[in-house]
C-alpha cells in the first residue's frame, strides 16, 4: 500500500467512526429502539437481571445479551442516552477490529482497511448503533467468533476455541440459537474451499459446541425461572409458555 493510500484509508475510517459517534447523543426515538431502552432500564434500576419486564408485564421476545451490557452501562454512567448508547459503539468498533484481523490474514493491509471502511459506512450499521438495535452487538459477536475459530483451526490454539465459543455464545443469546448456522457455515465453508475434508469432523468442533452450551447456560437459566417456572404467567395471550422451547424454537414462528 503506497504511504498516500494508507493515510487516506486511514483519515476515511476515522471519519466513519466520527459519523458513528454522532449518534451517542440523540435521543432514542421509533417504536424498537424505545422499547429496548424502557427494557434495559428497568432491568438497570431493579437490579434484576434475569427477568425482562416491559412497564411491569413480562417479556418474551428477545434474549438477554444486549440487554445485559446496556444495563449495566446504566448502572455505571447513569441513566442517560450516552449510557445506552455507548456499549453499541464499542461493539461496532469490536467488529470492525475483529474485520481487520481477519481480512490481514487472507488479503493484507490493504484489502483489511478497506474491509473496515465498507462495514463503517454501511448506513444500515450507522442507523443500528443509533437506536441500538442487535446489529451492532451481532456483528462483533459473529465475526469474533470467526476470527476466533479459524485461528484455532489454523494455529491449533485452544485458547483461540474458547474465545470463539464463547463470543458465539454471546451471539446466540443476542439473537437466538440460528446465529450459529452463520457461524458454522462460514467455517465449514473455508475448511471445504480448501478441501481439508477430516478438519470437518475435528474434535475440537465438538469441544467448541459443548463450551457454548455452558456459555448460555445464563440465559437458560433467566428463562427458565421467569417462564417455565411459572406455567400460569399468561405470555403471547395465554398460558403454559416456555421460554426454553421459545428461545431454542418457538420464537422463529411468531
Amino acid at each position: 500500500m503506497k504511504p498516500g493510500t494508507d493515510k487516506l484509508s486511514a483519515c476515511l475510517i476515522l471519519l466513519a467512526v466520527i459519523v458513528h459517534g454522532t449518534g451517542l447523543f440523540a435521543p432514542v426515538i421509533g417504536t424498537d429502539a424505545t422499547l429496548y431502552a424502557v427494557v434495559s432500564r428497568t432491568m438497570a434500576e431493579s437490579g434484576n437481571f434475569a427477568d425482562l419486564f416491559v412497564h411491569g408485564q413480562d417479556w418474551l421476545d428477545k434474549p438477554h445479551f444486549p440487554f445485559w451490557v446496556t444495563a449495566l452501562s446504566l448502572k455505571v454512567f447513569g441513566i442517560n442516552t450516552f449510557a445506552y448508547k455507548i456499549p453499541a459503539l464499542i461493539f461496532t468498533l469490536a467488529g470492525a477490529f475483529f474485520t481487520y484481523r481477519f481480512a490481514l490474514g487472507f488479503y493484507g493491509r490493504h484489502t483489511a482497511r478497506l474491509s473496515v471502511l465498507i462495514l463503517l459506512t454501511s448506513e444500515h450499521l450507522i442507523i443500528s448503533d443509533n437506536d441500538v438495535r442487535a446489529e451492532p452487538y451481532l456483528t462483533a459477536l459473529v465475526i469474533g467468533a470467526v476470527y476466533c475459530f479459524y485461528e484455532a483451526y489454523r494455529a491449533r490454539n485452544g485458547l483461540s476455541l474458547v474465545y470463539g465459543s464463547l463470543l458465539a455464545a454471546c451471539a446466540v443469546m443476542t439473537k437466538g440459537i440460528f446465529v450459529l448456522i452463520i457461524i458454522g457455515a462460514a467455517i465449514a465453508g473455508g475448511i471445504a474451499m480448501r478441501r481439508e475434508w477430516k478438519e470437518l469432523f475435528h474434535l475440537r468442533w465438538l469441544a467448541a459446541a459443548g463450551l457454548v452450551l455452558v456459555f448460555i447456560t445464563p440465559e437458560l437459566y433467566s428463562l427458565y425461572t421467569q417462564f417455565d417456572l411459572h406455567p400460569e404467567k399468561t405470555v403471547f395471550g395465554t398460558t403454559g409458555v416456555s421460554g426454553l422451547r421459545f428461545f431454542f424454537w418457538a420464537g422463529y414462528t411468531y
